[in-house]
């Protein structure tokens, strides 16, 4: 069994996250990817986003009321939003979701996705991203 410590909050410019696991913690017996770090374990910050190997990574993010987290899209990475707190918007590639607390959404490689949180209290998602690799965010704005 394994109990990893969270991270420390780390704020953004219209959100906060927590790394709840890396993939060192989740274990992963991945393939290299195109884009990732090359760096040793040695050279990787204990708590990194990311490995040689497409790793990855359990996270929890939270929009405030108001926010609005820019469109932007990942080269290799996917991430599957669990909802655990619902008032928010998500936008994946132009359609626009208002999940409830409990659903689940996929964003692949490319899908453009943005969070626009409308409502009056914290939008909250945990995000478990798969085969995560080093500068794969790309900013649309």
């Amino acid at each position: 069994m394994k109990q990893p410590e969270p991270s420390e909050w780390k704020e953004r410019d219209s959100y906060r996250k927590q790394i709840l696991a890396t993939e060192e913690e989740i274990g992963f017996d991945g393939i290299p990817v195109s884009g990732a770090s090359g760096k040793s374990p040695e050279e990787r910050d204990e708590r990194s986003e990311s490995s040689e190997f497409g790793g990855n990574l359990l996270q929890v993010v939270e929009i405030p009321p108001g926010e609005h987290v820019e469109p932007h899209f990942h080269r290799e990475t996917e991430e599957v939003f669990y909802i655990q707190q619902a008032g928010g918007t998500l936008v994946v590639d132009g359609t626009e979701v208002t999940p409830e607390e409990g659903e689940v959404i996929i964003c692949e490689p490319g899908d453009v996705h943005e969070v626009i949180n409308d409502a009056d209290r914290v939008f909250r998602i945990l995000v478990f991203k798969v085969n995560l690799t080093d500068d794969d965010t790309v900013w649309e704005s």
